[in-house]
């Protein structure tokens, strides 16, 4: 199965990057560009619970789709916060603007696969401040392009979470120097942060790497909320878990994934907090 995997993974990899061969422009600077917006109305009352949705939509492209799907699908409707990868500032605007969103997103490059800019972002019902920037360390040994986590705090009434908004290398890049961006991104995390959330893709292509990912993350008193949740990439009916989330602070009362998305070839993953 390791074997398996793995290769699936390298294949699909491999076609990517060979399309996209030349140099990827970098946003090196940890200030910008960031776009931000806010669309949300008054926030609902805070009950000590809040939803929260990780989903890499594939390269922005099919932001319709993903707008439907997260407000008629039932797992997905109003959601507190969208953690969101692979985002352009255009794809994140519209999404914001349509279900009525607070947002902050931050490129990392401009990819070669459309010429557009390539990032992640943070979408909140509720106030967005301190949006910060986290450039990991390491480049894609194939074309250069960074990593980065964007950080912002969402306030619920009289509490606060850091969320993390993080898309890391892929298998490209070697293991150990993946753990450094995972050790990079765990550093900017405050011991004394009393509520955090980090989701998104972690490209974790065997168990051995979902286990070594939590395994960091515990010793940072963060845990994987997002734990049997479910698979949420298929490549050749090879079943990975790419995306996770975890919390520190707050404690997962369900979650899942919703598997028959038309917007990406990830699918988005939904899990439900209690403070």
């Amino acid at each position: 199965m390791f074997n398996k995997r793995y290769l699936w993974t390298l294949l699909l990899l491999t076609g990517v990057l060979l399309a996209a061969c030349r140099s990827i422009k970098n946003y090196t600077e940890t200030d910008g560009p960031l776009y931000t917006g806010s669309y949300a109305e008054t926030p609902p009352a805070f009950n000590g619970e809040i939803k929260i949705i990780s989903w890499n939509i594939k390269f922005s492209e099919e932001i319709d789709a993903a707008i439907t799907e997260l407000q008629n699908v039932e797992n997905l409707r109003n959601a507190d916060i969208l953690l969101l990868q692979e985002m352009d500032e255009t794809g994140v605007e519209r999404i914001a603007k349509s279900l009525k969103y607070n947002y902050i997103y931050f490129p990392a490059s401009v990819h070669t696969h459309h010429n557009k800019n390539f990032g992640n972002a943070i979408l909140s019902r509720w106030p967005i401040s301190e949006a910060t920037k986290v450039i990991l360390p390491h480049q894609n040994p194939k074309n250069q392009q960074i990593r980065i986590a964007v950080r912002g705090r969402v306030q619920f009434g009289g509490q606060s979470a850091l969320a993390y908004s993080v898309h890391t290398e892929t298998a490209w890049l070697s293991q150990a120097k993946r753990a450094d961006q995972i050790d990079a991104l765990l550093a900017d995390i405050g011991p004394d942060e009393r509520y955090v959330i980090v989701g998104g893709d972690f490209n974790t292509v065997t168990q051995e790497d979902v286990q070594n990912l939590e395994d960091r993350f515990n010793q940072a008193n963060l845990k994987r909320a997002s734990e049997g949740a479910g698979y949420t990439f298929d490549p050749g009916g090879v079943e990975l878990q790419f995306d996770h989330l975890f919390a520190r602070g707050m404690s997962a009362v369900q979650s899942g994934v919703i598997s028959n998305t038309e917007a990406s070839d990830h699918f988005p993953l939904w899990v439900e907090m209690a403070f």
